[in-house]
């Protein structure tokens, strides 16, 4: 394959960071693991929304399934790369365009590779990327927009949030195509959530979610 692909490939993953940042939501494929219930809702007392898939990959994002297994990830790695060579061998130019983008499209890809100790967490991560652009004498975050729901979409107004001793960026990302679409189809109530099925019914009925299924976690704490 060549040295000199390899490490052309390996430069422009490395300084994409310069580039952009990528940005995430996630969400799990699995709806009543315990872990989970004691990790993100408040030890058991919150609440597993259910999203309708179809209606939330329409958004300005990038809908990447983490893969967790490291030979499958080195594989999936592996094919890819020889098929990019393969194209890119027929090029007439060398490391062009095409080249750069198809990189950077790879360095947004590796967000789906995660340490197999989280596998339990059937992850799957929207993902969307902002851009570094200059500013003063440094940098600051711009977001782009993209498309969602059939139709060009304009930029998002950045965020930022503080978590422990860190500053962290983030854009709201309407996922209702301005009130057309109710994504979310389904409430699982927490182990150690009190709260009546009914009075989540009459609230999000209230606020214009309707005909969503509510249920109760099964999962054990004994």
């Amino acid at each position: 394959m060549g040295f000199e692909f390899i490490d052309s490939i390996d430069q422009i993953i490395h300084a994409s960071g310069l580039n952009g940042l990528i940005v995430s939501s996630s969400f799990s494929q699995e709806e009543d693991v315990l872990s989970q219930w004691r990790a993100y809702a408040d030890d058991g007392k919150g609440y597993v929304i259910g999203f309708k898939a179809s209606d939330m990959t329409k958004m300005a994002v990038r809908p990447l399934e983490v893969l967790y297994d490291e030979k499958l990830q080195i594989q999936e790695l592996t094919a890819l790369i020889r098929a990019f060579h393969h194209v890119e061998s027929k090029e007439s130019e060398k490391f062009g365009n095409d080249f750069f983008r198809t990189c950077h499209n790879i360095a947004f890809d590796l967000a789906a590779f995660i340490n197999p100790a989280f596998n339990e967490e059937k992850e799957i991560r929207l993902v969307h990327l902002l851009n570094f652009e200059q500013s003063n004498d440094f940098m600051k975050l711009k977001d782009i927009g993209g498309h969602a729901f059939g139709k060009k979409k304009s930029p998002e107004t950045i965020q930022f949030r503080t978590r422990g001793y860190g500053i962290l960026p983030f854009i709201d990302i309407d996922f209702s195509n301005e009130g057309k679409v109710n994504p979310i189809k389904e409430v699982v109530i927490g182990p150690k959530n009190q709260m009546l099925p009914t009075a989540i019914s009459v609230f999000l009925e209230t606020i214009g979610i309707g005909k969503v299924k509510i249920k109760r976690s099964t999962a054990s704490y004994r």
